[in-house]
């Protein structure tokens, strides 16, 4: 659809080969420098928009991967829901990306060509624009000179015409009226005859003036033609700049076309596909279910040794506390499915078997720990709270960092500091920072 209408047909302003309406052509110059600050605006504020936007973004995924940690959601399916969060960090990164371009490259070519094809005169204005106010002008004088010579004699020539039209009124009056002397009518008639011959006098110095301006037409129009071509090819090159200008904005504003925001869904769909319900079911009953491995109470003679022992963590605690030689066996508890712990995903909030280090191993003879583990102080964070019930046991909130001190023993406990002081925890409430 024609965003043009009325093709061809004479403004209401006036034609343009009139007198001075060449000045809304001279405008047009000024207008394509208003233009160009309104196209940087434009740019400015979309840009502004996706600055927020990606700022908003990241601010959600913040949020919501700290929610997301501190649930009690797990496994696969914990995967999957910080997949939203991956998506809109890289979504982030892209409208992020999209804000600097539309500046950088898109704002600062058209701050740059606006610059190179407009120039500041020292008082006001611009040198394009005087420049063309200046051809048109000397284009219009001849032309314009002449044509104030017609408007002078056209009105000369109309006012005779009027002169004349009252005279011959003023002698039919007089004729018609018997108080007048016949030297009183006579008047009448050779005034008639004097306005005739001077309309016929000014009538015919107006058609002179007439063919002087059309013998002009020709120069006329070439001159003011050649001017307004070069405006024309002036604003022609805007309207190009303009054009590729808003080509460029679409290329940084189509993300469609951009490989690595569609791989971005394409990794956002896979990790949402790859929730396994049977797996996360399977490593909940193992960890928490009907899986775990229980030591079933049985019967046990009276042995006086056995007074020492304050708890299922006897040995742990001896080491822990620097007991003597009377420390004794407590017999290992393990779970019956080994073979779970053994697979890439062990932990309800964390991938990777950094939360299922190897087994402490004790000796049954002599009660002492071997140094199968590492025992190195590592910055582990706490998945859960957990409140000590003895006095060897550390307390902390979700999310408190702990600093392991020896890794797990065959009971699930680890031996750990917080806030300065060592204890006791359950291994599988920390994971490694």
């Amino acid at each position: 659809m024609s965003v043009y209408s009325d093709d061809n047909i004479l403004s209401a302003e006036g034609s343009f080969w009139e007198m001075g309406q060449y000045k809304r052509t001279v405008k047009r110059v000024d207008d394509g420098h208003r233009l160009c600050n309104d196209l940087m605006a434009l740019i400015q504020e979309r840009s502004e928009i996706e600055r927020k936007y990606s700022k908003s973004l990241r601010h959600w995924s913040k949020r919501w991967n700290e929610l997301i940690d501190k649930g009690p959601e797990y496994g696969t399916v914990k995967s999957a829901w910080k997949s939203t969060l991956t998506e809109a960090d890289s979504k982030s990164e892209s409208h992020l990306d999209i804000a600097k371009k539309l500046m950088q490259e898109v704002q600062g070519a058209v701050k740059t060509w606006q610059k190179e094809n407009y120039h500041k005169k020292m008082m006001n204005g611009f040198k394009e624009t005087t420049e063309a106010g200046e051809g048109f002008a000397k284009a219009q004088k001849p032309w314009g000179k002449s044509l104030k010579n017609v408007n002078a004699k056209k009105a000369a020539y109309h006012a005779a015409c009027k002169a004349e039209k009252q005279a011959l009124s003023q002698e039919m009056t007089a004729s018609q009226d018997s108080s007048l002397s016949p030297d009183q009518i006579k008047k009448t008639q050779d005034k008639v005859e004097r306005t005739k011959q001077e309309k016929q006098k000014l009538e015919e110095r107006y058609r002179t003036s007439l063919d002087d301006l059309k013998a002009l037409n020709p120069r006329y129009m070439e001159d003011m033609g050649i001017q307004f071509d070069k405006t024309q090819v002036f604003e022609k090159r805007r309207i190009e700049f303009f054009k590729q200008t808003l080509k460029d904005m679409h290329k940084v504003l189509d993300l469609s076309s951009s490989p690595s925001f569609a791989q971005i869904y394409t990794d956002f769909k896979s990790t949402i596909e790859n929730a396994d319900p049977d797996k996360d079911l399977k490593w909940w009953k193992t960890n928490h279910g009907t899986g775990m491995a229980m030591n079933w109470p049985d019967f046990e003679d009276y042995k006086e040794e056995l007074h020492a022992i304050g708890s299922k963590r006897a040995t742990m605690k001896n080491s822990v506390s620097g007991g003597g030689d009377g420390s004794i066996t407590v017999k290992t508890v393990r779970s019956i499915n080994d073979d779970y712990n053994n697979t890439e995903y062990n932990d309800p909030l964390a991938y990777g078997d950094s939360n299922y280090p190897g087994y402490t191993q004790y000796d049954d003879n002599d009660g002492q720990m071997s140094q199968e583990s590492h025992d190195e102080e590592v910055k582990v964070r706490a998945l859960y709270k957990y409140e000590g019930l003895e006095d060897d046991e550390l307390s902390f909130e979700v999310g408190d960092i702990l600093t392991k001190l020896e890794d797990e023993d065959e009971q699930g406990w680890c031996r750990g500091r917080y806030n300065g002081r060592e204890g006791l925890y359950p291994s599988n409430y920390a994971e490694p920072v």
